[in-house]
């Protein structure tokens, strides 16, 4: 599978010189907008499994050509306390209606007579296309209304957070390369983003991260997954335990991880897909391993918790509907496969299977579900199933702990098995994980 993981970046790395980016899609009118920047986390994925220095090598001025086109297009200034920063933004060059979506743009504009006001329109649906959550109440003026959508003027903190990492990323690459100097100079760039990104989008009387708008100089305090990103890419200069704990405890009073079937989108209940209540697997996954990543005991077992929270879900539902699903509804006594948004649930899925997938190894040495079968058919809710299983592991754990392999259930049954993806090792899920969109 390695040779196959290193034919997938060999096409986008041949998109990249070809056309300067990672576009939305493998079509000719999805040129005009980019998928958010997962390439440099792809490559680096890909050399901590494999190794392989002489491809990355190969790529690496590759890889600098699509950082770059961050910098020249997607790039803007903000004014904060006097100092003018530069951070990162969606910002589609398309103002036209989306081709895969001409009917449902169209009817968004029926009832606006400007065509300068329609054109701004599309392009907002375009760029908040390229970020992935097309669509979410993050880019609307009113919350509840998509025809309000103002993508180009929201700095995103995950986008930032992606950057960020990003500039790490790629000096450790150079540095492996043998290319110091740029190692060096990218390590600078690095650290000093890390202190723009924290004077932007650091809030402390709401103990965390949040989206910044331009039009209104405000930020949305509203929870959103994507504020944990930073976790997830290690975008900070210093974050002791109390503060990060803090930082969930606050998201906690909010109600962002009291659901049983995972992490909302958000608090917000809209018509779209990217609000509550539906869940998705990168979203979850980031919370995961942003968790995982602090020196926080406390938050370590939580990430834990919702990781095992999210693939217990994810299985109960493959259970009664034969399918993974590309985002599922968290809320109410079962979670279920999700809806909302432009079209009909996908079934599949690549980024829910790597999300899975990488769980199941991460979190390999502890996450057992003894029983799980027998609690499921006595079981009247998904909170009843995870309550029985943990009486069950407690009483067990030490017994269960002593055999090879912790992941089986008493009928000798791997959850890997009964998703059907044990092909898909721990780098080709990665690379799901990040070029799902």
């Amino acid at each position: 599978m390695h040779q196959t993981v290193k034919d997938m970046i060999i096409n986008l790395v041949y998109l990249v010189e070809n056309h300067g980016f990672v576009p939305n899609g493998g079509r000719v009118y999805y040129l005009r907008r980019s998928q958010p920047p997962f390439l440099i986390p792809m490559v680096y994925d890909y050399y901590e499994a494999t190794g392989d220095i002489s491809f990355v090598n190969e790529i690496l001025p590759t890889l600098e050509k699509e950082l770059n086109f961050w910098y020249e297009n997607r790039q803007t200034n903000v004014s904060l306390v006097g100092e003018e920063v530069q951070v990162f933004r969606y910002y589609s060059a398309s103002n036209v209606p989306r081709p895969e979506s001409y009917r449902e743009d169209m009817l968004l504009v029926q009832n606006v007579n400007d065509t300068t006001e329609k054109r701004k329109i599309w392009s907002n649906l375009a760029s908040a296309a390229e970020s992935g959550w097309d669509f979410s109440s993050r880019w609307f003026k009113d919350l509840h209304n998509l025809s309000t959508i103002d993508t180009s003027n929201v700095l995103p903190v995950d986008l930032n957070a992606f950057m960020c990492g990003n500039l790490n990323m790629l000096s450790f690459l150079f540095e492996k390369a043998g290319a110091t100097s740029k190692a060096e100079n990218y390590q600078q760039k690095f650290e000093n983003f890390k202190r723009v990104f924290q004077k932007v989008f650091y809030v402390g009387k709401e103990r965390g991260w949040y989206d910044y708008n331009l039009r209104n100089a405000s930020h949305n305090i509203h929870f959103y997954p994507s504020m944990l990103t930073p976790l997830f890419t290690q975008c900070y200069h210093s974050l002791d335990v109390s503060t990060v704990e803090e930082m969930f405890e606050h998201m906690e009073k909010k109600g962002a991880f009291k659901y049983k079937g995972g992490v909302p989108s958000s608090l917000l209940t809209t018509d779209q897909q990217w609000d509550f209540p539906n869940g998705w697997s990168p979203s979850n996954h980031m919370v995961v391993e942003g968790l995982r990543k602090t020196d926080s005991p406390k938050l370590q077992q939580k990430a834990f918790e919702i990781a095992e929270k999210w693939v217990l879900s994810n299985y109960f539902v493959y259970t009664k509907t034969s399918n993974m699903w590309e985002k599922y509804n968290v809320n109410g006594s079962y979670p279920d496969a999700g809806s909302g948004g432009e079209y009909v649930v996908q079934s599949g899925f690549g980024w829910t299977n790597g999300a899975i997938l990488d769980l199941l190894i991460t979190y390999s040495d502890r996450m057992y579900f003894p029983q799980l079968n027998q609690v499921m058919a006595e079981s009247k809710t998904i909170g009843e199933i995870q309550n029985q299983l943990d009486e069950i592991q407690s009483v067990d754990s030490m017994a269960q702990k002593q055999l090879d392999t912790k992941i089986f259930n008493n009928s000798g049954h791997s959850i890997v098995t009964n998703f059907k993806i044990l092909a898909l090792i721990f780098t080709i899920s990665k690379i799901f994980l990040h070029f799902s969109f």
